[in-house]
């Protein structure tokens, strides 16, 4: 795992190169499941004019209402089964994916490919994720350079804060008497805290639960004592209220843990806020001997639609 995480600086400089320039479409559903969803959740609170769906939900209940012309379709390895329903029903679509020759690449819809770059992944969501942030930025009018410089030149830095971090959780999985484990994030780093609670509840096999802060402040904070609650705070409108937030969770008996955006402008900080939990579940991966991350079954995919009747 930790050289898949090694490896993210390069494959995410490949992906900068090879897609600069690339334009993607507003206005239109962009579909995914598990961390190619999420990864489209950071642009919302960006002001970007677009829908972020989840394949499953989208395919179940929207798509009987209305056929859409045009949308962008992602899954990192292009075999993910609802994503693949999906795309049945667009009349055009891009899809963004790590293997060109994929189901979902190939599917006689699709009008557009962009690549990942992203390599092969064997373990957590990791290098896909980034390489799918990437092209979200680039494909928005941004240039997310300095985020690439950032990746490069402070892996050191992320780890030892994953380190940290995973030290903390380690000796709260060791007690007996243990509330729950949040992951709190603001704007766009909200999507940052669902995809550190995505790879932390893989490796540690605990249930991590992630959300903004303001949703954690209106009911959620009552099970603060004896839970561990770790913010990603990033400067913005929300960045005092998090802080007066962890010291009233903290006097009420939580453990509490900031992480703050240290090497970009915030609006690229969900390029390098997921850092540090890549080194956090890789080490807590290693300290409890995780020997495979799916136990319970395997990624699902599958090109077979539940329901060709679906009309």
């Amino acid at each position: 795992m930790k050289s898949e995480i090694y490896e993210i600086p390069y494959r995410a400089e490949l992906c900068y190169k090879k897609n600069k320039g690339l334009i993607l479409p507003e206005n239109v559903p962009y579909i995914g499941m598990g961390a190619s969803h999420i990864a489209t959740k950071a642009f919302r609170y960006m002001g970007i004019n677009f829908y972020a769906e989840k394949a499953a939900e989208y395919f179940n209940y929207l798509l009987r209402f209305k056929k859409p012309d045009k949308g962008v379709l992602i899954s990192q390895s292009g075999l993910s089964s609802e994503t693949l329903w999906c795309a049945d029903y667009f009349k055009s679509y891009t899809a963004i994916i790590n293997d060109e020759e994929s189901l979902l690449g190939e599917h006689a819809n699709c009008s557009k490919k962009v690549l990942l770059y992203s390599g092969e992944e064997k373990h957590i969501t990791a290098k896909t994720y980034i390489n799918t942030l990437l092209i979200l930025y680039l494909g928005f009018g941004f240039d997310p350079a300095e985020a690439i410089d950032a990746l490069k030149n402070h892996q050191t830095d992320f780890e030892e804060t994953g380190e940290s971090i995973g030290n903390l959780v380690l000796s709260r999985y060791k007690r007996k008497n243990r509330s729950c484990l949040y992951i709190l994030g603001n704007g766009p780093n909200i999507a940052t805290a669902n995809v550190a609670a995505l790879v932390l509840s893989q490796t540690t096999r605990m249930p991590v639960l992630s959300m903004s802060v303001s949703q954690f402040e209106h009911g959620f904070m009552e099970t603060a004592k004896e839970s561990m609650i770790l913010a990603i705070n990033h400067e913005g409108r929300e960045q005092k209220r998090t802080k007066r937030l962890l010291l009233k969770l903290k006097v009420a008996g939580a453990e509490t843990y900031e992480i703050s955006n240290k090497y970009v402008d915030s609006i690229f900080s969900p390029l390098t806020l997921p850092m540090p939990f890549y080194f956090t579940a890789e080490y807590l991966a290693r300290k409890l001997k995780v020997k495979t991350l799916f136990e319970l079954g395997d990624k699902v995919v599958s090109e077979i639609s539940p329901d060709k009747n679906y009309e």
